[in-house]
């Protein structure tokens, strides 16, 4: 099948699916795979010392497209959606790798989540507060249809 068939099947699929919404995916018990004791991990880590990094998406760009953090460090992560539609900031292996303390978007906060994905609307910005427990290379992946294609795509590191 060539790439140009490919692509038009996708979009009749997602047509056909419904990808218009937003869909960030949060649990708040810990599903297969996740730290079952995230909370406990995040609730003893000093906060104060948190480090912020923040990360820009547009059309079709993850800036910076390369994160790293440190295992056993407090980090606020900063999601900015400057573009002009929805994105996700997707990564399950690094959200089974941390324990978040909390995640706040325009809608509130939620306090210990167990994050599969995270879609942010234009104009609007997420925040997470979270720290790394297990190193490793993790992809990032925006899963709005055809953002991979067009290239939005990063790495995120824990050392």
């Amino acid at each position: 099948m060539s790439a140009v068939s490919r692509i038009a099947l996708l979009l009749v699929g997602c047509l056909a699916a419904g990808c218009t919404g937003l869909r960030t995916d949060v649990r708040s018990e810990a599903p297969p795979g996740y730290q079952p004791d995230a909370a406990s991990k995040a609730a003893s880590v000093d906060w104060s010392k948190a480090q912020t990094v923040s990360v820009r998406m547009d059309e079709y760009d993850y800036v910076p497209s390369s994160l790293s953090f440190e295992a056993g460090k407090p980090y606020r992560l900063h999601i900015e959606n400057s573009g002009g539609k929805s994105h996700t900031f997707s990564s399950p292996p690094f959200f089974k790798s941390i324990a978040a303390r909390q995640l706040t978007t325009k809608e509130g906060t939620v306090q210990a989540p167990f994050i599969q994905e995270l879609v942010v609307a234009p104009g609007q910005a997420t925040d997470l507060e979270f720290v790394a427990l297990t190193p490793g290379n993790f992809p990032l992946v925006c899963n709005e249809p055809l953002h991979e294609v067009f290239g939005m795509t990063g790495t995120i590191q824990v050392r």
